[in-house]
């Protein structure tokens, strides 16, 4: 999404904030698919990214944000979790 320069922590700060939400949609994905190892999400970090452009020039991970669409973080966590179970199982 951006060409320019990130701050070093910048995208780990986000991975981490995406990993958890992703933790909790497989955790819900495995109360009944105990098999499942993985969760299914098509967005990107830039999806969930906050940003801020700053000097000298670089962007800053200001926070996470919910993509578009999405109205709770349970929500968001809902909808990984079916997408992820409709991938494993097709439905």
């Amino acid at each position: 999404m951006y060409d320019d320069e990130y701050d070093e922590s910048c995208i780990a700060g986000a991975e981490r904030d995406v990993g958890e939400i992703r933790d909790a949609a497989l955790k819900k994905v495995r109360e009944t698919h105990p098999e499942i190892e993985y969760v299914i999400d098509r967005r990107s970090i830039d999806d969930y990214a906050l940003l801020s452009w700053e000097y000298p020039g670089k962007w800053y991970y200001m926070g996470l944000k919910l993509p578009d669409g999405c109205k709770s973080k349970n929500e968001l966590i809902d909808e990984i979790a079916a997408e992820t179970i409709r991938y494993f199982c097709g439905g």
